[in-house]
């Protein structure tokens, strides 16, 4: 025992550092244990809209001059609390959501699981991760 407490007083920011990341860990964990949403790839994504999923782009008007997926309805992420009655009619379908990156469309999908979908999912790397992949992009 005396042992322990020689090393965590002659190594005070290795032993502090070793709660802050055991902390991270918990807490990311956590969050994924209590995520109701799934991430998915691109490809698991394609699997889905041959399936007749419903496809929502909550990038902003910007973002849209990349292209965006075919059949996808857009609903900005800034005003998407306004706007989520117009999508209630897809709450039996399943959803998938996606934005630039993915940060945006995963705080999305835990807004639409609160609000009843049924299945919802979030692509991971949003649309960057699809168009690296080569997937088809309809550009208007």
């Amino acid at each position: 025992m005396q042992d322990y407490l020689n090393f965590i007083s002659n190594n005070p920011v290795l032993f502090s550092l070793f709660f802050v990341i055991l902390a991270f860990i918990i807490f990311h964990e956590f969050r994924n244990f209590t995520q109701k949403f799934t991430s998915i790839s691109p490809q698991e994504a394609v699997f889905l809209i041959n399936k007749d999923a419903f496809i929502l782009d909550v990038r902003e008007k910007t973002e849209l001059e990349q292209g965006s997926i075919k059949n996808s309805k857009h609903i900005s992420y800034s005003s998407f609390k306004s706007s989520i009655d117009s999508i209630k009619k897809y709450s039996d379908k399943p959803t998938i959501v996606y934005c630039k990156s993915g940060v945006r469309s995963s705080s999305i999908s835990n807004i639409l699981t609160k609000n009843n979908f049924d299945e919802v999912y979030s692509i991971k790397g949003g649309f960057e991760a699809w168009v690296s992949e080569n997937l088809p992009v309809v550009k208007s």
